[in-house]
């Protein structure tokens, strides 16, 4: 697959739009010899800090990649940039969770991440600095679920059952973990990579309880399959700033999120949000509470 403007050039080559696709898709890096914050015009009157890192992952999901993040998240970007003058906000958007940890983790951190997988958010607040923003306003919980004609009547049915639950880094897996240990079910757990394949190889016989998200969970009940049991609520999908923001920035981001649940519904509602919340650090310590991560 090429990438645009993949081949290396000299930088006067690229036109701003060049420029701004590059970054978008974290390809930056192609263009050692030129700061992040100079390759746009007009750039020698910006300091360094007028550009922001935005990386954003979507856990264990098989229907994205990196285009259509970009796409996704871009007015998202744009409404913060219109908020925040003077501000440039580049997309990073990483498919792995290990790398999107990586990446969070890294010596230079970036200003804003949003993820999916809230107990790796989590750990970034408890160990990394990280500050909580805003979260989506309704509550994560994980389903199981099990075939329409399954015996299991509750979760306590499902010990000595083979349980199938997405990627082990994912949010949905560390809760239902956690659920079970809470009801001291004793089961096999299989991991596999994408959410979307649980209820497949449920459906196929492969196991007897597959763990999904909410989404997922709605759509197996409406095609005649039964929920099992559901987790604990959890704090839900999550936008958290970067150590290196000031409080009082944390707090202007804070506000200018929540607006956007009345100035922008069309623009959260793009990615699977129907509201902002105020997130609190107490909400990601309970969850790492409950995960025991």
């Amino acid at each position: 697959m090429k990438y645009p403007d993949r081949e290396p050039r000299p930088h006067g080559l690229l036109t701003p739009f060049g420029r701004r696709t590059l970054f978008s898709l974290g390809v930056g890096a192609l263009l050692p010899a030129v700061p992040a914050w100079a390759q746009s015009p007009g750039a020698s009157k910006k300091a360094p800090n007028s550009q922001w890192r935005l990386v954003i992952n979507e856990a264990v999901t098989g229907d994205t990649n990196i285009f259509l993040l970009t796409s996704r998240y871009r007015p998202t970007a744009d409404f913060l940039e219109t908020q925040f003058k003077g501000k440039s906000i580049g997309l990073e958007p990483v498919v792995d969770i290990k790398r999107f940890m990586a990446l969070a983790q890294g010596q230079s951190k970036p200003e804003l991440v949003f993820g999916k997988s809230v107990n790796q958010l989590a750990k970034l607040v408890r160990d990394n600095g990280y500050q909580p923003v805003v979260r989506r306003a309704d509550p994560y919980k994980a389903a199981f679920i099990v075939d329409k004609a399954s015996p299991m009547k509750k979760l306590s049915d499902a010990a000595n059952a083979k349980i199938i639950m997405p990627d082990e880094y994912a949010a949905t897996s560390a809760v239902a973990k956690a659920e079970l240990r809470r009801q001291n079910v004793n089961a096999t757990v299989v991991h596999i990579r994408y959410q979307e394949a649980v209820s497949q190889q449920v459906k196929a016989g492969v196991a007897q309880v597959g763990v999904v998200n909410p989404t997922t969970a709605r759509k197996w009940v409406e095609e005649g399959g039964r929920l099992l049991a559901e987790t604990q609520p959890v704090v839900n999908w999550s936008v958290l700033a970067g150590p290196s923001l000031p409080a009082e920035v944390v707090q202007q981001l804070r506000e200018a999120l929540l607006s956007m649940n009345s100035q922008a519904p069309t623009v959260i509602a793009a990615i699977g949000v129907k509201a902002w919340a105020v997130a609190e650090r107490k909400d990601y310590l309970d969850l790492l509470d409950y995960t025991k991560e």
